[in-house]
């Protein structure tokens, strides 16, 4: 495998591949993308073009932020220690601009709400003064939050971020400690 001209360790992220064979492809990113792998590559898809299309953003001109693309896998994979923790909140920060793709609307029911990552992502982002957030529904959860009445809306988008689960249990400790020592705690990012 190729070695990182950053950190001479062996393995580069997909993202230096793509960038090595198609630099045109690769540029800085304008937006980070908050995500759970458990979504299927062509929902996850279909929610990203159907994203740009409805905001009207010229494709070609949109680098996001993928951890899967971006963080080089074989380096999160081989035991060597890892912050997360910083790395992710560093990098939402930079780049100022959060687009959670999300499965559906109703808390109870998403992967996207269970996963303490995502929850963790868009923390760090009401943290941080300037940074957007916007949110893409995934399949038929568009049409379907549309068709729900403002009562049914209210009482599906209650999130409880200490119910929230990380893989790793001391990322999660670490995670739901930060949020809670925060101004606001946990409440904040669940209101």
């Amino acid at each position: 495998s190729a070695v990182n001209d950053q950190t001479g360790v062996s393995g580069i992220s997909l993202r230096e591949a793509i960038g090595a064979k198609n630099p045109k492809h690769v540029g800085d990113a304008t937006t980070f993308i908050s995500w759970t792998w458990r979504f299927k590559v062509k929902q996850f898809i279909e929610a990203l073009k159907n994203y740009c299309v409805g905001n009207d953003l010229d494709m070609s001109q949109i680098f996001t932020w993928i951890c899967f693309f971006c963080n080089c896998q074989f380096q999160w994979l081989s035991g060597t220690p890892q912050d997360g923790v910083e790395t992710f909140g560093e990098t939402v920060k930079k780049i100022g601009n959060l687009v959670c793709v999300v499965d559906t609307y109703k808390a109870k029911e998403s992967l996207y709400f269970s996963r303490l990552w995502t929850v963790f992502e868009v923390f760090i982002a009401l943290s941080c003064a300037g940074v957007t957030i916007e949110f893409c529904l995934m399949g038929d959860s568009e049409d379907e939050l549309m068709d729900t009445t403002l009562r049914q809306l209210t009482r599906s988008v209650v999130l409880d971020v200490l119910n929230a689960e990380a893989s790793d249990k001391n990322d999660e400790l670490k995670i739901k400690k930060l949020i809670c020592e925060a101004e606001g705690g946990a409440q904040r990012v669940n209101s």
